[in-house]
């Protein structure tokens, strides 16, 4: 099994190399990774949080590394004159070559396609989350924070900041149905996401045997785009294994010989 050290060494990577899961919108472009040149050997990342956490944690390792980037603040919430949140700034950060303000925000999710009643839809393995409502989101509160009258009051009063551009990065991967041919895109996702497979628990003895040689991908990894070498270093489990995991909440798994991401979801996966 790969060691903690490696593992973050993986993880720093993939901000940088893992195919991005949305492109640009209208409310803002792509964060430019060639700016991210921060360290990729920092040991002191928790593993144990949320994934969101870990990944936040982990690209503020970066940005404060990077040559070209100066880091202002992480999780900088904005209040109304009542003390209410209206919202949180992941990441306030200047490109120093431009000396231009940068409000950054960084997700990373991972969504199951499937169609119902004919059209395709994406939840995600908590499937009250969705794909497009997440998108809805980003665009229509995150992503134009900086344009409300308290966000501007609050970046000149605090930064000195009079102008800011907003940019993104959303990491991640689709999973579709195992004999799924066509890969439907929603509005905004990159083209070059990352894709993999999905299947119930049920619907095992369709795709795999029973004495596969597999994998199971640690959660702080979902985010990495696993390599010939990667998984070659994890450790192999059984399927009864596997199953028994995958009975109580979707699991991320690859086979021996392959390094593409597959979900295995439980039978009652949509409806819990």
């Amino acid at each position: 099994m790969a060691s903690h050290i490696i593992e973050v060494e993986w993880l720093l990577k993939s901000f940088k190399q893992a195919p991005l899961l949305l492109g640009d919108v209208p409310e803002a472009r792509v964060f430019d990774r060639s700016l991210l040149d921060g360290p990729t050997d920092s040991g002191d990342i928790d593993f144990k949080q949320k994934l969101g956490h870990l990944y936040e944690d982990g690209l503020e390792v970066l940005l404060k590394g990077s040559i070209g980037i100066r880091h202002l603040v992480s999780h900088l919430q904005l209040m109304d004159g009542c003390g209410r949140t209206l919202g949180e700034f992941d990441f306030l950060v200047v490109d120093e070559s431009r000396r231009q303000a940068i409000h950054l925000e960084l997700a990373v999710k991972f969504y199951l396609a499937i169609q119902i009643e004919g059209k395709w839809q994406f939840p995600g393995p908590d499937a009250r989350d969705n794909l497009q409502r997440k998108v809805d989101r980003m665009r229509s509160h995150q992503l134009v924070l900086s344009q409300r009258p308290e966000a501007q009051a609050l970046l000149l009063e605090r930064f000195e900041i009079d102008k800011i551009e907003v940019r993104h990065l959303v990491y991640g991967c689709l999973f579709y149905p195992m004999t799924c041919q066509a890969h439907m895109l929603p509005e905004a996702v990159n083209p070059d996401c990352r894709k993999g497979r999905w299947l119930y628990v049920s619907e095992w003895s369709q795709h795999f045997d029973l004495d596969e040689r597999l994998s199971v991908i640690p959660k702080p990894l979902w985010p990495v785009e696993i390599n010939q070498m990667q998984r070659d270093e994890m450790e192999v489990v059984s399927v009864a294994a596997l199953i028994a995991l995958a009975r109580e909440r979707c699991t991320m798994f690859v086979t021996d010989g392959s390094c593409e991401p597959i979900f295995l979801a439980p039978d009652d996966w949509l409806t819990v």
